[in-house]
């Protein structure tokens, strides 16, 4: 009997064993009890690349590659909010009513784009155009502009890049592969096998390095963050030698070679020697090993919701000086959207920029129609001027294999691969005077004749540069804008100028806004009319007349146009000159007439 009890109470123990012994195994494998800080930040820092538990979802992915390989109708669209310190608040609501509208399809399975594209300038004020991607062909048509396609064939390039007089053709294609990155985007894809080898390789380097660091846990709502401080030297230390793992990575650097191997043409093209990535890697290295590093040190933060990564931050700070790295993902039901963020500010001067980009996906559960949308841009205070330059895309695709868009017919395109260069000329300058006048009768509706047009607030960049546009401006006493029809003053004086009309770009009278500009910028101005200084042909000449026809419809300084006479005469407020009298196998005489350092005329006579 004694046995029988025996062997009953062994077995009861061997089954609480295994009970408590799954129950322990469930705790840390199946939930974070008993990891220690250290584990949790690693294990889900581990997490941004994975596939399964990544930061950047499989369905994103999948969704972005049915799009490059399928078919589907687009929709979108874009607006911006631009307010810059001293800009007027008429033209500050003109750039908030701006918008860019398309609809269209795209058939990748034929390479083939189709889209309605129209500058929303108000409710009223609109210029629609067309673009369009269909046998290697690409164009663009506007009704009020041509009735016909101007485009451009995708073959033969080079031929193409001689009509234009460029002399070294060697290095342009016959043609430009569009969907080369698309096509070729597997080579950056990693074996389980890779994987692991890259997980071997480059986690001791972390581990070595922060042994013995204490890692500190916040609870959140949701979840938990794990965060660690590291000083400059330490992170100096890891970034140099996981520099040294790389410079011998079979793995990576052969991608990495394919990835910026377009790159490393261009560079090696003005390069003495050939460079290589190991060669730049090795210059890293070096250059880590001669610097000290600087005092002080900064905090990683990774946080976790539903025990899946949803944010990585940086912070820095020293001296007054502190910077602010975020990327976070957000997911609920079938709402995606994940947040980068950039925040530098300073406490002293209590000045502060944040760059950021958002972007959200809504429908790829089903993937049958997807909405995207996209909001970037840069907000702050800098020496006391805000800035907010605010851009928004708004996109909605539907997936449809019923999708056919047809190939470009002969009566209704101009190909310029098919015209010489007199030809091209005359095409591009009728359309881009149409253009011009255009947009000018509808900046006049729109009261937006100070910038040219809204577009050129379209991006932080161009938005900055007319920001020091503005600036410059406001110094002359003189504008484009200030002038008449004529585009002189009623104040101009020419009473002692045997010219009445009062056109005289040399009285000093005009803003002279050519002082503001540097010896260089000077010069690359000049170089474009002077390659054709002295004697040329006929052909020479009218490519001259189209690159100072071209220069004059840019630009909105008076003392920057460009009046050419003798030969050719002007007409339509310098942007018009016909080239019909100039004759191809004929020989001229090319003078240029400089003012405050810029070239001011051009006298053409024939031989």
């Amino acid at each position: 009997m004694k046995t029988k009890v025996v062997g009953k109470v062994l077995i009861i123990l061997v089954v609480l064993i295994l009970i408590a012994g799954g129950a322990f195994a469930y705790v840390y494998f199946g939930t974070d009890l008993l990891k220690s800080n250290e584990e949790l930040f690693f294990k889900y820092l581990s997490q941004f690349g994975s596939e399964r538990n990544g930061f950047f979802e499989s369905s994103v992915k999948e969704y972005t590659n049915r799009k490059f390989e399928g078919k589907y109708q687009d929709s979108g669209e874009f607006s911006m909010d631009v307010n810059i310190s001293g800009m007027d608040s008429d033209i500050v609501d003109t750039l908030k009513n701006f918008k860019i509208t398309y609809e269209g399809k795209i058939d990748n399975t034929e390479r083939k784009n189709e889209q309605n594209i129209t500058l929303n300038y108000s409710d009223d004020v609109k210029f629609p155009f067309r673009y369009k991607y269909a046998n290697e062909t690409v164009g663009l048509q506007a009704d009020d502009v041509t009735d016909k396609y101007i485009a451009i064939e995708n073959k033969n390039l080079k031929d193409l890049a001689k009509k234009f007089n460029i002399e070294d053709t060697d290095k342009i294609p016959d043609s430009i592969d569009l969907f080369e990155n698309i096509r070729n985007n597997e080579f950056m894809k990693l074996s389980d096998e890779e994987k692991k080898q890259l997980s071997e390789t480059y986690t001791p380097i972390l581990l070595d390095n922060l042994e013995g660091k204490e890692f500190t846990k916040n609870e959140e709502d949701g979840g938990a963050s794990y965060s660690v401080d590291i000083t400059y030297e330490e992170a100096q230390k890891i970034m140099e030698d996981a520099l040294k793992a790389l410079k011998d990575d079979s793995i990576l650097m052969p991608k990495l070679e394919e990835a910026l191997k377009d790159i490393l043409a261009i560079v090696n093209e003005n390069s003495r020697e050939e460079i290589k990535i190991e060669d730049i890697i090795q210059e890293m290295i070096d250059e880590l090993e001669d610097t000290e590093a600087e005092e002080g040190e900064f905090t990683i933060t990774v946080s976790q919701r539903e025990r899946k990564l949803s944010s990585i931050k940086l912070e820095a700070e020293v001296d007054s000086a502190k910077v602010e790295v975020n990327m976070a993902k957000t997911k609920e039901s079938d709402n995606l959207k994940y947040d980068i963020e950039l925040k530098i500010s300073n406490s002293e001067d209590e000045q502060e920029m944040r760059f950021f980009v958002t972007s959200s996906f809504q429908g790829l559960d089903k993937m049958e129609t997807v909405n995207e949308n996209y909001e970037y841009g840069i907000t702050g205070n800098i020496e006391g001027e805000e800035m907010k330059m605010v851009y928004n895309l708004k996109c909605t695709d539907t997936f449809d294999d019923g999708i056919t868009i047809e190939d470009f017919k002969e009566d209704e395109v101009q190909v310029l691969n098919d015209y010489d260069l007199d030809e091209i000329g005359e095409i591009l300058m009728d359309a881009g005077q149409k253009i011009y006048e255009i947009n000018e009768k509808q900046m006049d509706e729109i009261g937006f004749t100070e910038y040219g047009n809204p577009i050129m607030f379209a991006s932080p960049i161009l938005s900055t540069g007319m920001l020091v546009y503005q600036q410059a401006q406001s110094k002359s006493s003189y504008g484009y804008n200030t002038y008449d029809d004529d585009r002189y003053s009623n104040s101009y004086d020419d009473s002692d100028d045997n010219n009445s009309d009062g056109n005289d770009r040399n009285s000093g009278n005009f803003s002279d806004y050519s002082n503001e500009l540097s010896e260089v910028e000077k010069s690359t101005f000049n170089a474009k009319f002077e390659q054709y200084e002295g004697t040329q042909r006929g052909t020479a000449v009218r490519a001259l007349v189209q690159q100072v026809l071209a220069n004059n419809l840019s630009q909105d300084s008076y003392d920057r146009k460009v009046e050419i006479t003798g030969d050719v005469e002007m007409g339509k407020n310098d942007t018009q000159a016909p080239t019909t009298g100039i004759k191809s196998g004929s020989t001229y005489q090319v003078e240029l007439t400089y003012h405050d350092g810029l070239v001011s005329e051009i006298m053409i006579t024939e031989k």
